[in-house]
Formats: structure tokens, C-alpha cells, sequence
């Protein structure tokens, strides 16, 4: 999983993704806590914008900072 992939697939989704979605969606095998503190640390970074669901479930969705980011990294591609 990379940081790339994290946030191509974030820009795929027009809204809030759970981070199990993520998973089943880049297929990783990953235990769940380790995607959930990567997401977190992408949070941290200002890459991602966490939410809640009316379940209260965290969800991510990317932020302009993301989308810059992301062009940053296709373009060193």
C-alpha cells in the first residue's frame, strides 16, 4: 500500500470512504489496524478529512491538500 494508491482510490470516491471499503477496494491484506493508523497519519498530514457516519464509523475523504499531493506524485511517476 502507498501513499499513491491510498489517495487514487480516495480520488475515485466523490464522498466519505470507510477504511474497510478501502480495503476490500486495493485488496490488501493488511490487518485492519494497520490501515486505519495509516489513514489516520494521511489525516494528520492534511490529506485526508475524517468523518463520522450516523453509526458512528470513520470515515476519510480526500481534501485539496490531497488532490495536489496526488498530482505531485503522477507527475514524479
Amino acid at each position: 500500500m502507498t501513499k499513491y494508491e491510498v489517495l487514487k482510490a480516495f480520488a475515485q470516491t466523490s464522498g466519505f470512504l470507510r477504511p474497510d471499503e478501502l480495503r476490500m477496494q486495493l485488496r490488501l491484506s493488511l490487518d485492519r489496524r494497520s490501515v486505519y493508523s495509516y489513514l489516520l497519519r494521511l489525516a494528520r498530514q492534511g490529506l485526508l478529512e475524517r468523518g463520522r457516519t450516523w453509526r458512528g464509523r470513520l470515515t476519510y475523504r480526500l481534501t485539496e491538500r490531497g488532490r495536489a499531493r496526488l498530482e505531485y506524485l503522477r507527475r514524479q511517476r
